[in-house]
């Protein structure tokens, strides 16, 4: 797979439904593995890629899998989305590799634009970094 492709991996499926217009848009994948084995798998494909990372009850597994597709997959940007504030939580995401961790005060409906210029295109309708709170590594 040589293509650029979206992977999001969360319970609820409620990332996905923020991200599924600009995929369909861009015409890129969006696949939502359940098991972090599936997710390395699709990863190490190859091709430009995204993994949205969505932290909270399993945060052994979470970050697990964050650590593994930093070092198995570097090229791969990860955004690591949180439910609540939590600096510490903020800066071992960071330590483990994520490109971007989005936790409140900023919304997550910066995501899509966040995606779009992680694949290193214009966000969506005219949208960009504007004065987003969005901290890299």
């Amino acid at each position: 797979m040589n293509h650029p492709q979206v992977l999001v991996y969360e319970t609820d499926g409620r990332i996905a439904d923020l991200l599924r217009d600009l995929a369909r848009e861009r015409r890129w994948p969006l696949r939502q593995p359940r098991r972090p084995e599936a997710c390395l798998s699709l990863l190490q494909d190859g091709g430009p890629a995204v993994l949205v990372l969505k932290v909270g009850a399993d945060l052994v597994r979470q970050m697990t899998l964050l650590e593994r597709v930093a070092l198995l997959c570097p090229t791969t940007a990860t955004v690591v989305v949180c439910d609540e504030a939590d600096e510490m939580l903020a800066d071992l995401a960071w330590d483990l590799g994520a490109t971007y961790v989005l936790a409140p005060p900023q919304s997550r409906d910066r995501l899509p634009a966040l995606v779009a210029e992680l694949m290193g295109l214009p966000a969506p309708h005219g949208g960009g970094r504007g004065d987003a709170a969005v901290e890299d590594a």
